[in-house]
């Protein structure tokens, strides 16, 4: 088969797991599900009310904290079919199986047509990717941005407005999931590993830039402060550093992030400049106290959180959007999470076979690793990473294509 039948292949293989997937949960998924105030944020802008959401106090609020591209995505479904769970799922649906179709585009820029398809199935067959399309968060969309990014890099690097094309589709991912600030380091380091020529990391940048300054500026004109997002302090705060304090105390981290969270509202939402500074100060500064205070401790959690990134099952995916919890047997986490480790041991193999040409995917999977580690690092942010482990994996087992 030819590469492009290959990968519609894989799209439908993906698709259909992943609408067998929804017609399994959806009956079981609470109707209003509204994790982290994406669905309220969506209904403010498809209602033209702008980037708000309810406060602390229940009063609408403009929100500092997200970023508009999930939301936007959620909006435009809603103005096509209604405020309907089912329909954005759904929608969530055909995202991941394009991602796992790209994936074997990508793959195939060093692999051939049968190994790539072998890596998109890892994807299109990867128990974490299929859940996350019934999970109303992020982590979808967000990751088929990175995969398509990263395929224009890797297929057609030595043209200038490549790389302008994957500056702007990678802030479109920062204005999803604003993990993905930092990617102009990833850039910076494909530049200089493969001596592409600084002209092209310039035009990376012109791409880059605009719209995180937009953003940036827009949170200015509210607060008085220049920022993307306060998502990293919220990270630093109500994640990491609770995390900390809840193994000190020996109580549940989940416990002790309903103690933290109320004082980082205001944080979040903005009300007004005051109480905005008051809180951004008093969150960062209690975060360096408790960091202070037990370094072994944050040390021993990001190394645990990093793991957890990479090797955790996941059993306890959706469990907030469903409607009772629901347990899953022993046997199938600890399968999943061996079968995890011996796909990273492939992809480091994979890795170092493949060598300067492809050394994009294995940057990728680092940085997102890296960044996702600490108290709450879990199989979510795995998501973007999986493309990536899975062609390199492939890559650790199989012959290179011939260029």
């Amino acid at each position: 088969m030819s590469l492009r039948v290959t990968a519609l292949v894989v799209f439908i293989i993906a698709l259909a797991i992943r609408l067998v997937t929804l017609a399994y949960f959806l009956p079981k998924l609470k109707s209003d599900v509204d994790l982290d105030a994406y669905r309220s944020l969506a209904r403010s802008l498809a209602q033209g009310r702008g980037f708000v959401a309810p406060g602390p106090g229940g009063e609408v609020l403009p929100q500092v904290d997200r970023t508009p591209v999930y939301p936007l995505f959620l909006a435009g479904l809603m103005k096509l079919g209604g405020d309907r769970l089912g329909l954005f799922l759904a929608a969530q649906c055909l995202v991941g199986a394009l991602t796992c179709a790209l994936t074997v585009l990508l793959a195939a820029r060093w692999l051939t047509t049968r190994a790539s398809a072998l890596a998109g199935l890892l994807v299109a067959l990867d128990p974490n990717s299929v859940v996350r399309c019934v999970d109303l968060r992020t982590e979808t969309v967000f990751t088929l941005l990175v995969v398509a990014g990263a395929y224009a890099l890797v297929w057609r690097s030595d043209k200038a407005w490549a790389w302008l094309l994957v500056g702007l589709i990678w802030s479109v991912a920062t204005l999803c999931r604003p993990i993905a600030i930092g990617l102009w380091v990833v850039a910076l380091f494909v530049v200089v590993l493969q001596r592409q020529g600084w002209l092209r990391f310039t035009v990376f940048v012109v791409g880059f830039v605009p719209l995180i300054v937009f953003w940036s500026a827009r949170n200015h004109a509210l607060t008085g402060r220049w920022f993307f997002s306060t998502a990293a302090t919220y990270n630093l705060y109500v994640v990491r550093a609770s995390g900390v304090q809840a193994e000190r105390q020996e109580i549940s981290q989940n416990e002790m992030q309903d103690r933290f969270a109320p004082r980082f509202l205001y944080v979040q939402c903005f009300k007004d400049r005051e109480s905005f500074e008051t809180g951004l100060r008093d969150c960062r500064r209690e975060s360096r106290e408790i960091f202070a205070s037990a370094p072994g401790i944050a040390a021993k959690q990001f190394v645990l959180g990093w793991f957890k990134v990479l090797f955790g099952p996941g059993a306890r995916s959706i469990e907030n959007s469903l409607r009772e919890p629901q347990q899953l047997g022993r046997i199938r986490p600890v399968a999943y999470a061996i079968g995890l480790a011996a796909m990273a041991v492939a992809a480091v193999i994979g890795a170092c076979k493949l060598g300067r040409p492809a050394v994009l995917a294995p940057l990728l999977a680092v940085y997102f690793a890296l960044l996702s580690g600490g108290g709450g690092g879990n199989s979510r942010f795995r998501t973007p990473i999986t493309p990536m482990l899975a062609t390199l994996a492939v890559a650790g087992y199989v012959e290179r294509r011939k260029t």
